[in-house]
């Protein structure tokens, strides 16, 4: 799943030459993670052919900025009506991420910014999958179901991305 982590991860970031490269070598790409997951992998290959005929850059700021239809920040579903807590869940996720070994800069980004999540699942589940399952469970798996439905209530392309991560999720999740 380790690939298939790594490319949902570019995709939710912000549109830059790492998504070029992942729209220019797609057939490669769904070829390599159908190894992982095949429907993720079809899912994410969909998604790709759709960047490949529009500006990525305007698709992703439509619905993920300016403003924000869909929120791509794991607090803004769990901690709803919970913000005196927001302090400390992010802590929470920073002492995590630090107990592996990963430091998230704070001025680049948040520790609940679904791509960093993504990257330090990535990273925990070649090495140590019931901790890479138990992370699933607790950070990502209760929210990412009512992500991929904003994104399919505003018709975006990125509800393509969210499906394949939902199964991604659900199979790491169910990991003992």
């Amino acid at each position: 799943m380790r690939a298939t982590l790594k490319a949902l991860s570019i995709i939710f970031s912000y549109p830059d030459s790492d998504l070029a490269e992942l729209i220019n070598s797609r057939g490669e790409l769904v070829e390599a993670l159908s190894k992982e997951d095949p429907e993720a992998a079809r899912l994410i290959g969909e998604l790709l052919d759709r960047l490949a005929g529009m500006e990525a850059d305007v698709t992703y700021v439509s619905v993920f900025e300016a403003p924000a239809k869909c929120s791509l920040y794991a607090h803004e579903y769990i901690m709803r009506n919970k913000q005196e807590e927001l302090g400390r869940f992010l802590l929470e996720l920073k002492g995590i991420y630090r107990i592996h070994g990963v430091d998230v800069p704070l001025k680049k980004e948040i520790p609940d910014f679904l791509p960093v999540m993504l990257e330090f699942l990535a990273l925990l589940y070649d090495v140590k999958r019931e901790e890479a399952s138990r992370f699933a469970r607790k950070y990502l798996k209760k929210w990412i179901p009512e992500l991929r439905e904003c994104l399919e209530k505003n018709n975006s392309p990125y509800s393509l991305a969210a499906r394949a991560l939902e199964r991604v999720v659900e199979s790491i999740a169910s990991t003992r």
